[in-house]
């Protein structure tokens, strides 16, 4: 038997509502994917304000919940 990965794996980083950083990831970007618009990188970083210190400097293996809405 081999496994096989269903779908991109790039959209299922983001799928669960959660987001995985990795290298190279920034809010703007994050954003822009999940939500269109990387104005709206604000949502992200205030659900997720006690780990982000700066939103400038996030870092690899942190996860994000990303709420549902970014209005």
């Amino acid at each position: 038997m081999v496994a096989t990965a269903v779908g991109d794996p790039e959209a299922q980083r983001f799928a669960s509502g959660k987001a995985i950083i990795r290298r190279g990831d920034n809010l703007w970007t994050i954003a822009r994917r999940v939500y269109g618009a990387g104005i709206k990188y604000t949502a992200i970083y205030d659900a997720n304000e006690d780990q982000i210190r700066d939103p400038d400097k996030i870092y690899p293996g942190q996860v994000f919940a990303l709420p549902a809405s970014a209005d």
